[in-house]
């Protein structure tokens, strides 16, 4: 993991708004886990299996002297406890989940090192913690990270993120339940690509591409649809000039199955009632590749823009975020593994 004082350097950087580019038709989708060249060869041992979010939880939660406390939320299908934690203790409920596709590897880690930073003496951190209530799910599919895989493992495979209308899977079901129980207001779901596209136009790598809607806006209510662009233009704006990130926009899609579709429509749950609310704001985030000589650059696209959204809610900011730049975010052409 970065050390702390590496972490604060990532965390400090910069946030300011993404030049504007015209709109364009939207592209297709075609998830599938991390974009991985054919001669690609990815040591699993450079990023954070299971052994490592247990051993990480514990260390965080024993060095921050009470501040962050770690749970239950139920058992794997092949019996491994589904961890997650809490840090801060104030009303708004931020809900941080990743790894729900097995495959999709840097962001363990990277939710780890937000945890690890929001217990610290960091004084963006006290106000999070004074302010709101972090769930942090490293890592929602243990048994699919354990093999490799996207799905679940048994007792059939399945993609998690398309099961929070059947519940086929003990992972949803228990997810489902933590989130009835915590009622969040906001949620960031954590992915990486599939492809290797470019800055539709240009011959820009697309590094990151936002994910502003699970799904139609339409489903959605105004206020649901305004917190959505407001979050995605925060993340937006800190990654501008971080690197060679080139953001764009994920395709526009409407998926109700998935995770943050059925937190943004009020459920119904397993039992088919409905849980009485439904979680205000929800995007997700989608970063390039995988690899070893680029897995501390590749965790910062998730820890960087994560942290200026939870900066921003705990500063009363979210609210007032300028939208006006939403439909100028580039799209991206697909494009295949080694471009």
């Amino acid at each position: 993991m970065l050390t702390r004082r590496l972490l604060a350097v990532v965390l400090a950087c910069a946030v300011v708004g993404l030049p504007a580019a015209p709109a364009a038709a939207d592209p297709p989708t075609h998830p599938g886990g991390p974009c991985l060249q054919d001669n690609q060869n990815v040591s699993r041992s450079s990023v954070a299996g299971y052994a490592d979010v247990v051993s990480g939880l514990d260390r965080i939660a024993r060095t921050s002297k009470g501040l962050v406390t770690v749970h239950k939320a139920g058992r794997s299908g092949e019996g491994r406890d589904l961890l997650y934690a809490t840090v801060g203790r104030g009303p708004d409920v931020f809900w941080l989940h990743a790894r729900i596709h097995g495959d999709e590897l840097h962001s363990t880690e990277s939710v780890l090192q937000v945890l690890d930073h929001l217990a610290s003496g960091d004084p963006d951190a006290r106000l999070i913690r004074e302010r709101m209530t972090v769930i942090v799910i490293p890592m929602y599919n243990p048994d699919g990270a354990e093999a490799n895989i996207r799905q679940s493992t048994t007792p059939t495979r399945i993609d998690l993120n398309r099961d929070w209308e059947n519940f086929a899977q003990p992972e949803s079901r228990a997810w489902y339940a933590l989130w009835q129980q915590m009622r969040p207001r906001l949620a960031l779901d954590l992915h990486h690509m599939g492809t290797a596209p470019v800055v539709e136009g240009t011959d820009e790598l697309n590094q990151f591409q936002i994910g502003i809607r699970p799904i139609d806006p339409s489903r959605m209510t105004a206020t649901q649809w305004r917190t959505a662009q407001q979050l995605s233009m925060v993340s937006v704006n800190a990654l501008d000039g971080f690197g060679q990130t080139h953001v764009a926009r994920y395709p526009d899609i409407d998926i109700t199955n998935a995770v943050l579709s059925r937190m943004l429509l009020g459920g119904p749950g397993p039992d088919g009632s409905s849980p009485g609310f439904a979680t205000q704001g929800a995007i997700f985030y989608e970063v390039r590749s995988v690899g070893q000589k680029s897995n501390g650059y590749l965790e910062r696209l998730f820890t960087v823009p994560t942290m200026a959204v939870l900066n921003a809610v705990a500063r009363g900011e979210l609210a007032g975020t300028d939208v006006s730049g939403i439909d100028a975010i580039p799209r991206a052409t697909q494009g295949t593994c080694g471009v």
